[in-house]
């Protein structure tokens, strides 16, 4: 957040979320590619993991899923803090979205996030709620969430929780509300060949002992 954060936002047990952030909200994705036209933002549903790990985005038109690192996000901003991204205030004019006296700005979500340090290299990812107290609550929300230190200091089962989180959200099927083999695999061994075949083994094992929901 751009401004003054109080210390006691900070703190050095897990994150503890919201029930009414842990269901879908409604909100528009602005492309990252701001090069392409025309500019056309995403409807999505925005949620956090009951963890307090991700910041889950669900594209609700293709019907993809992707999970934002909450200890990644470097800054939040939403008000006048927040830089419009190309072609943002006329995308709104022209389809006379939201109200004429209340600045969009207000209602605007701009979350800096990446693995590094480099400000020139951190992805921009820009999100429109339908309230101005909607956008204010996810920016302080994920400020806070994101700058707890435990995230950097996870332990090995905090870890665990971790990857199962990104497993069960990241990796779900919408439609069949199951888990492909195959993206399961891949996430967890990439390219290795003698890998993925334990890993293969191991699901179908498992499948015998208790149903966990994949499919080939």
């Amino acid at each position: 957040m751009a401004t003054r954060v109080s210390k006691r936002l900070f703190s050095l047990e897990l994150n503890e979320v919201p029930a009414h952030l842990q269901t879908p909200t409604f909100a528009l994705k602005w492309s990252e590619e701001i090069k392409k036209s025309p500019a056309v933002p995403i409807i999505v549903n925005l949620s956090i993991d009951s963890k307090g790990f991700y910041l889950i985005c669900v594209n609700r038109v293709k019907k993809e899923v992707e999970c934002f690192d909450l200890a990644l996000i470097h800054d939040t901003r939403t008000g006048s803090q927040v830089s419009l991204p190309q072609g943002g205030a006329e995308y709104f004019d022209q389809n006379h979205i939201g109200v004429l006296d209340v600045p969009v700005t207000s209602k605007w979500l701009t979350i800096y996030y990446g693995n590094t340090f480099v400000a020139s290299e951190l992805r921009i990812v820009h999100f429109y709620f339908e309230s101005t107290s909607l956008a204010r609550e996810w920016t302080e929300k994920l400020f806070q969430l994101g700058h707890n230190q435990i995230l950097r200091n996870l332990s090995s089962l905090d870890c665990l929780e971790k990857i199962h989180s990104k497993i069960i959200h990241g990796l779900l099927d919408l439609d069949k509300r199951k888990i492909p083999v195959r993206s399961l695999v891949q996430f967890l061994c990439k390219n290795n060949r003698d890998s993925s075949k334990n890993i293969i083994k191991a699901i179908y094992l498992s499948e015998t002992i208790h149903p966990l929901g994949f499919y080939d």
